[in-house]
């Protein structure tokens, strides 16, 4: 039989003519809810210690996944995040929230203007929930989470996060719009005190902390980031004791946090700082009225007293109007209030460090030539203790090129300065 002719079909005739194509509705059908967010990882080294910028919502509840500790074994392991009631002492979250875009409006408290990048909206995010103000060069962006597990809650929601170092000297404070209102309280707390049980971070904040950590070591031994953790002059030691705290395996993993000797030893210091400040008894603070009543506000207090003791004599003494007593009552005032303040003194904090060996790490870190002498000027290593020891800058005026701080083989058994 011979082959039949192909037939070729028209795209004219693929669909009767009679039948039209269907034309779009004028009511566009709303998606589902999807939402971009911006978390920031707030980090601090303060009495040695690794600390964490961190806030607790106003709302009663709290997402928690109650399969985070099954998964610090097995990360594949699916999140169970479920709404449960807020604790206020132990459920805590980093600082974030959506991006704003012209669809919002204001409708999560992105204000009426749309943020035209990411960076923006982290740093809008910042200053509205903490009262800090930082810059684009002071975020570091840690990556996006967006599982599908993260956020119960409608929808589906990609967070970007990002870290930044904020130096000692700045502080988180209280919620500066009592119009947003959505966030009730904000402080830094030690790293391995919130990673570890009973305190929990909600939705995937852990892994988000943990990410940003190793993104953080990462920096420090190939870019010049570890001097934020300093003031603008530091000495050698200074900046040892930031690669020595946050290299220290207690912030390796949530698990290592609890292990004997980190989480219950940070919190054993705080809780000391604690009942230190509800110490003040009666017989302390008239020992304090009655020397400053007569002392001159110029006159210096000893050291054995604290800061803020110091502020307080100074108090009484500016509004005192009483005459200069004899120097005896004053040297028994003196010996009662230094019996009455060894029992206030602020403890050292616990030595989470991993030890580096302080003459290698100061050839090496002078071999970078990232740092610059400050001539003629030298202090303490450290605040309580240590030889005056010489200052340095991060030199503005190399070229940032890259290099790699090796802290291998700088290891040291014992950790005394």
């Amino acid at each position: 039989m011979p082959p039949q002719p192909r037939r070729h079909r028209s795209l004219a005739h693929t669909a009767p003519r009679s039948a039209a194509r269907p034309s779009l509705s004028p009511q566009v059908v709303r998606p589902a809810d999807f939402h971009v967010t911006v978390d920031v990882v707030l980090l601090s080294l303060r009495n040695d210690l690794p600390h964490i910028g961190v806030v607790q919502r106003s709302r009663p509840e709290a997402y928690i996944d109650q399969n985070q500790l099954q998964r610090r074994g097995n990360p594949h392991l699916a999140r169970r995040v479920e709404r449960v009631e807020r604790h206020p002492h132990h459920h805590w979250a980093l600082p974030g929230g959506h991006v704003g875009n012209t669809l919002l409006g204001d409708t999560y408290g992105t204000g009426q203007t749309p943020d035209t990048t990411l960076v923006q909206a982290a740093l809008r995010v910042l200053q509205r929930e903490t009262n800090l103000s930082l810059t684009e060069d002071d975020l570091h962006q840690v990556g996006a989470f967006g599982d599908a597990d993260r956020d119960p809650r409608s929808g589906r929601t990609i967070s970007v996060a990002y870290v930044a170092v904020v130096g000692d000297d700045r502080d988180l404070a209280l919620h500066p719009n009592t119009q947003v209102g959505h966030v009730s309280h904000v402080q830094f707390r030690p790293i391995v005190d919130v990673l570890a049980r009973p305190n929990r971070l909600e939705f995937d904040h852990e892994d988000i902390v943990l990410r940003a950590i190793a993104l953080v070591r990462n920096l420090v031994v190939t870019t010049p980031l570890a001097t934020r953790f300093c003031r603008e002059e530091f000495t050698l030691g200074e900046l040892r004791r930031v690669y020595e705290a946050l290299f220290h395996e207690s912030l390796d993993s949530a698990a290592a946090a609890e292990q004997p000797g980190h989480a219950d030893s940070v919190r054993k210091y705080l809780k000391t700082l604690e009942q230190l400040g509800s110490q003040h008894t009666p017989a302390f603070e008239r020992t304090i009225t009655e020397l400053a009543m007569m002392m001159p506000s110029s006159a210096s207090m000893p050291d054995f007293v604290g800061d803020d003791f110091v502020a307080e004599v100074k108090g009484f003494a500016s509004r005192s109007t009483a005459p200069m007593a004899d120097l005896t009552r004053q040297a028994e005032l003196m010996a009662r209030l230094a019996r009455q303040s060894s029992r206030t003194r602020t403890p050292r904090p616990p030595r989470l460090i991993k030890p580096l060996d302080p003459t290698n790490f100061a050839r090496r870190m002078q071999k970078l030539n990232i740092l610059t002498s400050v001539e003629g000027e030298s202090r303490p290593t450290f605040d309580r203790y240590g030889k005056p020891a010489a200052l340095f800058r991060l030199n503005v005026d190399r070229e940032p090129t890259p290099f790699l701080l090796r802290l291998d083989g700088l290891g040291k058994s014992d950790s005394s300065e």
